[in-house]
């Protein structure tokens, strides 16, 4: 990334030359994330001269840290000067980082992040000089003032300072100023902590229209982006699914949206990319788009759109939209009341956009499949067992409203409870937000109406809601199994797979923590004259800890739990030891043995 820079030129005695070509000075700074890089620093007197060649390595180029308020966190950062005749000079500051619409960070400068740390951390060096082969090591400490909760994010950065030029040559150069930097990804738990995301817009493009999607993909492909915002005070990953569905909703294929690491920082909107290589068929289509970022619900929306003919070469793409994001708080109702119990309680839709949207909320029974997601179909919910659902006995209040731009609006829960039922209970709130009609009856988009909607099919329809969590009478004991643990061998590329399912066999949710150990058989070896003939023992070589599952395990439902461990072991025997602490009395465990053979 490239950030240019410019400067007026003073004279020796002080005077101005202004920019007139005999004392132009041009100031390119680019910043490089890549763990070893090839760097040619040079500065141009109307003809330019090449300095020595400078490879450089740094290590690590992501630090991610979790602390509390008042802690010190400490890190170490080595850059590596690799040439083998070049001497290299550095200045190390820290800077905020900020991240554009693929994804990428950008270094900024301090002050510029709301959510940036860069002012808590002390770097034990500030600059230096490298000789040929010689490294740097900064130790980095990072200091949580208290009061402080959510995401925080800087950049250690090393900028490889150019040779000074004096006289004239001063008067008349282009300085290229390269610099390094290691970002820093702070999360600070709190109970303030809030996890939020919309679906900001999605649309599609036709390969055939942009040459360098057509060279890469072809000129059939089809562009899928989905824009999605981070509504909340820390940064996620979104994990990005789309339903593709035909004109009348039913469905197609379901694809990945966008891929790598997904992390997105607060109050920033990040495009989730993914490609249909072959294209599709002409005709109307709906792309049923999901995005699980670790809150309680998913982030849901619709949107229409058209592929038309348009003669042999390309197909005109109509539709897409740029959503009016809402939400709904609190986004979780703990409750708890007596058998025959008449209950009310508020929750608050607020548009959070500056067009007016129509919302209709309905309580629908409350059902995750074995993957952890959120069940939507209709049959798949009729299907699912009454026992557990409290939706019938809620009523919303209003149950459809329009919102002003900016505006909120209170709806109320009566809740009645049977006087013959115990136990826990859930409903999953579903507040759908449209544009509003106008008074001839068009539909208003966010930005544009899609051509691709009809006055009785919107533009597009967004999703927000509230997971409601009942208990009747007392709490119930947790209780759950684990299921037999299957070890893959995924090849090189993939690595070991290990999975397993925990069953909840209590009467209540359970939200469940995971941790996979692997241990390695050691035998001691043999002496002259002394056999060993021993068991041996395991010792603990590395752990995938998954930490807290982002979605509940409903009474009598499954759960999928699975790792993979992509790092090289040495030949021999291993054992994967699974830990679930669920709240019940003892955590579970289940393990298995593999054996990595001599390549």
């Amino acid at each position: 990334m490239m950030v240019p820079h410019s400067s007026r030129c003073d004279g020796p005695d002080g005077s101005s030359h202004g920019t007139s070509r005999a004392c132009r000075i041009t100031r390119i700074t680019s910043y490089v994330f890549l763990a070893s890089v090839l760097l040619w620093t040079f500065v141009s007197c109307f003809v330019g001269v090449a300095h020595a060649q400078v490879s450089i390595s740094l290590t690590p180029l992501l630090i991610e840290l979790t602390g509390a308020p008042g802690e010190t966190k400490t890190f170490n950062i080595l850059l590596v000067n690799e040439s083998k005749t070049a001497t290299a000079h550095f200045r190390v500051f820290a800077s905020d980082v900020v991240q554009k619409p693929n994804g990428d960070y950008r270094v900024v400068e301090p002050g510029e992040s709301e959510y940036s740390c860069a002012k808590w951390i002390r770097l034990s060096k500030e600059e230096a000089t490298l000789g040929p082969g010689e490294a740097l090591s900064v130790d980095c400490k990072l200091a949580i003032p208290r009061g402080t909760y959510g995401g925080r994010f800087a950049a250690v950065v090393f900028e490889l300072v150019p040779e000074e030029r004096t006289g004239e040559e001063a008067f008349a150069s282009t300085k290229f100023l390269q610099r390094f930097a290691t970002v820093v990804e702070l999360a600070i738990p709190a109970p303030r902590v809030r996890k939020a995301v919309t679906i900001a817009g999605f649309s599609v493009k036709a390969a055939a229209d942009d040459p360098r999607y057509a060279a890469a993909y072809g000129k059939d492909a089809l562009i899928l982006i989905g824009e999605v915002r981070n509504e909340g005070n820390t940064h996620v990953f979104a994990r990005g699914y789309l339903t593709l569905r035909d004109g009348s909703g039913k469905r197609l294929r379901q694809i990945p949206l966008g891929s790598g690491r997904g992390l997105v920082l607060p109050e920033t909107t990040v495009n989730l990319v993914s490609v249909l290589p072959s294209g599709l068929a002409p005709g109307n289509y709906i792309a049923d788009i999901a995005v699980k970022y670790g809150g309680t619900r998913p982030a849901l929306a619709k949107v229409p759109f058209t592929l038309a003919p348009s003669g042999a070469e390309a197909r005109r793409v109509e539709g897409g939209a740029r959503l009016a994001p809402f939400n709904v708080q609190p986004a979780e109702l703990d409750l708890t009341y007596p058998p025959g119990a008449v209950a009310a309680r508020s929750i608050v839709v607020e548009n959070k956009s500056d067009v007016p949207i129509h919302v209709e909320g309905r309580a629908l029974p409350l059902v995750y499949d074995e993957e952890g997601k959120l069940v939507q179909d209709e049959a798949a919910l009729a299907a699912a067992p009454a026992k557990w659902s409290c939706a019938g006995w809620i009523e919303l209040r209003p149950a459809t409203m329009d919102i002003r731009p900016g505006g909120k609006q209170m709806v109320r829960l009566m809740i009645n409870i049977p006087k013959d039922q115990a136990g826990s209970r859930y409903a999953n709130l579903v507040f759908t937000g449209t544009p509003v009609e106008d008074q001839g009856g068009a539909r208003q988009d966010a930005a544009a109406a899609s051509p691709a909607a009809s006055p009785a099919s919107p533009a597009w329809a967004g999703e927000a809601g509230a997971l409601v969590f009942l208990t009747v009478g007392k709490q119930a004991e947790k209780l759950a199994e684990l299921g037999e643990l299957k070890i893959e061998d995924g090849g090189p590329s993939v690595g070991w797979i290990f999975s397993t399912a925990l069953k909840n066999t209590g009467a209540t949710h359970l939200k469940p923590q995971v941790t996979f150990g692997i241990k390695r058989h050691i035998v001691p070896e043999s002496v002259p004259g002394i056999e060993y003939v021993g068991p041996g023992s395991w010792q603990e070589v590395d752990s995938v800890d998954l930490g807290e599952l982002d979605s509940i395990v409903l009474p009598g439902g499954t759960r999928l739990i699975r790792a993979g461990y992509a790092r090289a072991l040495e030949p021999g025997r291993y054992m994967v030891e699974v830990t679930v602490k669920y709240g019940g009395k003892a955590p579970l465990y289940v393990s298995g043995e593999f054996e990595v053979k001599q390549p």
